[in-house]
């Protein structure tokens, strides 16, 4: 169900699942059905239902809850040590290295992170921070973290240089 408690229409259900970074095949195993029944919620032939519609709202607000949790602690890293000359966002290649690196993200594709990073550097681009997505090479960076244990910061550091 929307936001309005009217139910989601073909259209904001492909709309929402596209901006989420889904396949009409991820939502269909993840909702427990044939890929044909959720091609049928996209194309009007039956209607969506509500725990799907929630289960899309709930992903777009797990987004928007991160973004808003990164923003906080740019913000706060800001105030301590002065405005980041660049944000360095790390872009996961695979699902698996997503996941490796990022087990809150599970079962989410690489697409859904990308989602959330473009969302990410909008909010940094309205607050005039500049930002850089890198791809995450996972042995260039535990080269390069020699031991240290990796944190998202430390990941962060590392795409900072590579550009």
């Amino acid at each position: 169900m929307t936001t309005n408690n009217r139910a989601m229409t073909p259209a904001e259900f492909k709309t929402m699942r596209e901006s989420l970074g889904l396949t009409a095949q991820w939502i269909a195993d993840n909702a427990g059905v044939k890929l044909r029944t959720a091609q049928y919620w996209e194309a009007g032939r039956m209607a969506v239902p509500a725990d799907v519609a929630s289960m899309l709202e709930s992903i777009d607000k797990m987004l928007n809850f991160s973004v808003a949790q990164a923003i906080e602690h740019i913000d706060d890293m800001s105030s301590q040590h002065g405005a980041p000359a660049d944000v360095a966002l790390v872009r996961y290649r695979t699902d698996a290295d997503l996941w490796r690196f990022r087990p809150d993200m599970r079962p989410f594709p690489t697409t859904t992170h990308a989602e959330m990073l473009s969302r990410l550097r909008r909010a940094l681009d309205l607050r005039n921070i500049p930002s850089l997505i890198e791809f995450m090479e996972p042995e260039e960076y535990f080269a390069w973290l020699a031991g240290r244990p990796d944190t998202e910061t430390e990941r962060a550091n590392w795409a900072a240089t590579r550009s």
